[in-house]
């Protein structure tokens, strides 16, 4: 039983080593965070999100951790290094090996909790993506603070606008209230 599991625990600690694509290539930052990095972030915002909202606040924090673990197999594509199809066909097989060896109850649950974040249909799906974008905003601001050329962080910001859009709840006023002209000091 406990072999079963060393593929979910590498993949869990393999996400320390996989930097975020976009952060390296496009904006050359020189110690990017990881995947992990980005889902733990993005995991103490749902948390807090989602009870704010009255969402499934488990759900929620399961499907953050979920929704990149792939990643560790695959890596952090940027959009366009492969087709949406070609990435989530390898997503799906890299996760159908990441959770393999669990449990039949934990396998069957994370992998429809990931499915589940794949389809973005369902109101706690919609609100996790969009959490993924205004950490990612966030994370732009902390990049900016830190003295990264502001032109560069410029698409990061208004991809997540967009992404997010202006639904009028705490995430969207969170990402509105976002000064990235005013990060350098």
């Amino acid at each position: 039983m406990v072999n079963d599991l060393t593929p979910f625990f590498h993949s869990i600690l393999q996400l320390k080593s996989v930097k975020r694509a976009g952060w390296v290539s496009k904006v050359k930052i020189e110690n990017a965070e990881s995947v992990a990095d980005h889902t733990f972030s993005m995991c103490a915002l749902a948390m807090l999100l989602s009870d704010v909202l009255g969402l499934d606040t488990q759900r929620a924090m399961k499907m953050v951790i979920l929704h990149d673990l792939a990643e560790s197999i695959v890596g952090d594509y940027m959009p366009g290094d492969v087709t949406e199809r070609q990435k989530i066909a390898k997503e799906k097989k890299a996760m159908k090996s990441i959770l393999a060896g669990l449990p039949k109850n934990a396998r069957t649950e994370y992998e429809k909790i990931w499915l589940e974040y794949l389809q973005n249909k369902t109101a706690v799906s919609k609100f996790v993506h969009r959490v993924d974008k205004l950490e990612m905003a966030l994370q732009a601001l902390q990049y900016a603070k830190q003295g990264y050329d502001g032109k560069l962080l410029a698409p990061f910001f208004a991809s997540a606008k967009l992404a997010v859009g202006d639904e009028g709840d705490i995430v969207s006023e969170i990402l509105n209230s976002l000064k990235p002209n005013q990060a350098r000091k």
